[in-house]
């Protein structure tokens, strides 16, 4: 009962959100060459609805499997649910459509293939996304099934360029016909574990899963678990690997959990939580320079890229500092907000009360204007004329 509540929950949440979008825009369809595979490749990308009005560098979400369009669209609506709650940041969200997803994705029988394919992702299509749009270099893999193989192959081969993967029912096993495990996979898991420095490790983030109902699910438990055992046995203090056994859940139905619960467990680091801060705004036990300035160190250290807070964290202590009359601090952040988001109201608007606070009324009138200039609505006129009487 608690698994068909929580996939209609899901499906509920798929059909309100992809109705209308909030923080991505509609998907375009774009055909870029590989040179290594000498064929065209479809892809679908989704930019924030913001894309191109702000000053902002952005991290690249590659979700193979594009073709698999419920699977697409879940993500998409995942993606969109997840960076309007804040929980992940604001992102572009790329859609690998597959020609032949065996000879693609799965790295153990199809070696060569799987590994021309990789080399079109790395060189290809980075370089492509790259040219193209506002990136910030990192790069995070979503794959479901041999999709899960695939992006656990990427990131054990380039780790460096890879630091993130979600492996969704990853088929990280195949059992011979005398039903022995040999696998690629699991031993080039294990050679990575023995021979990595643990500092190597600091900005990866692998996030795995498996369901425990079906034939197919229980072999690849098998392997998923046994990939758990080995980091549990090789690297027992490591925070960025996590393993969910979800049970009751299906090969089909695991990725309904493991999407958001793959992007949560990769972001944590990134979110600025509300504890966080209450800590400034209701309790008053911290600066919010000094706290924004500790979350720029820890996302840095944690993913070894600038991936910048959201609008909100800025936006929410300027006014703080404006309601304690510190307002140098206030327009420090202000001008931050400014440089960040050019076209919006609502950080001119407070930039004009910072200037009535030092009784620059001209300065005030003029910052009004700019918030009108850039708001939809007649939201600044009473407060201009109230100036200009």
């Amino acid at each position: 009962m608690k698994k068909i509540f929580t996939i209609l929950l899901l499906l509920c949440t798929y059909e309100i959100v992809s109705a209308q979008q909030i923080k991505l825009a509609s998907k375009s369809t774009k055909t870029i060459h590989s040179a290594s595979e000498n064929l065209e490749r479809k892809i679908y990308v989704q930019l924030p609805m913001d894309y191109g009005k702000v000053n902002k560098r952005y991290p690249i979400i590659l979700l193979f499997d594009a073709q698999d369009q419920s699977l697409y669209n879940y993500t998409s609506s995942v993606v969109d649910r997840l960076t309007w709650t804040n929980d992940i940041p604001e992102a572009i969200l790329v859609g690998v459509v597959q020609n032949d997803r065996s000879k693609e994705l799965n790295f153990e029988r199809n070696e060569n293939s799987s590994l021309q394919f990789l080399d079109f992702i790395k060189n290809d299509l980075l370089g492509y996304l790259n040219k193209s749009y506002s990136l910030n270099g990192y790069y995070m893999l979503i794959g479901h099934s041999l999709g899960g193989q695939f992006v656990t192959n990427a990131m054990l081969t380039y780790p460096e360029i890879f630091k993130s993967a979600i492996s969704i029912s990853g088929a990280l096993n195949y059992p011979n016909q005398d039903n022995v495990i040999k696998s690629k996979i699991l031993s080039k898991i294990d050679d990575y574990l023995a021979n990595t420095p643990d500092d190597k490790f600091k900005h990866q983030k692998y996030y795995f899963s498996s369901g425990d109902d079906g034939y197919q699910e229980s072999g690849f438990k098998l392997g998923a678990m046994l990939v758990d055992s080995s980091l549990k046995d090789n690297k027992p203090n490591l925070k960025a690997w996590h393993f969910e056994l979800l049970k009751g859940f299906n090969h089909m139905t695991t990725p309904l959990v493991s999407i958001p619960a793959g992007l949560l467990f990769v972001f944590q680091d990134w979110h600025f939580s509300d504890s966080l801060a209450m800590d400034v705004l209701l309790y008053n036990k911290k600066d919010p320079l000094d706290v924004l300035q500790g979350k720029k160190e820890k996302i840095a250290k944690s993913y070894g890229n600038e991936i910048e807070l959201p609008y909100n964290s800025y936006a929410q202590f300027a006014s703080y500092y404006l309601s304690k009359g510190e307002i140098n601090k206030a327009e420090l952040l202000l001008n931050r907000l400014i440089k960040l988001y050019p076209h919006d109201d609502e950080t001119y608007s407070l930039m004009a009360e910072v200037a009535i606070k030092r009784g620059k009324f001209e300065d005030a009138i003029d910052y009004y204007k700019k918030a009108q200039s850039k708001s939809s609505k007649d939201k600044y006129a009473e407060k201009i004329n109230s100036l200009m009487k």
